[in-house]
């Protein structure tokens, strides 16, 4: 198995319970927890997410967390292109990154 490097989360029903569109989340302080420990130990984190880029930012920074994330694409492209845009921009080979969603596909 290669190193992690990145991890990059999904935010709805992945990062915190919930669909932000919908208007009832529950942050998740385990979660801000975990991004924070793996930043610490070298482990860079980011974002793909389907989510209103503001509101999105806006939940995370109440929180103290979204300065932990590099390069973010929060927006509502398909996940796909966002996750392969930012394993280019930080020049790293794919199988270097984790991807963590709530949907299997």
């Amino acid at each position: 198995m290669k190193q992690i490097k990145l991890i990059i989360w999904d935010l709805d029903e992945t990062f915190w319970q919930g669909t932000l569109t919908e208007g009832d989340i529950t942050f998740s302080r385990r979660n801000a927890g975990i991004v924070k420990t793996l930043v610490q130990r070298g482990i860079m984190q980011s974002i793909a997410s389907k989510n209103s880029f503001d509101e999105a930012r806006e939940i995370l920074r109440e929180n103290g967390v979204w300065d932990f994330f590099v390069f973010p694409k929060i927006g509502w492209k398909s996940k796909g292109p966002l996750i392969a845009e930012t394993i280019s921009d930080m020049q790293l080979w794919p199988e270097n990154v984790l991807f963590i969603d709530d949907n299997h596909l």
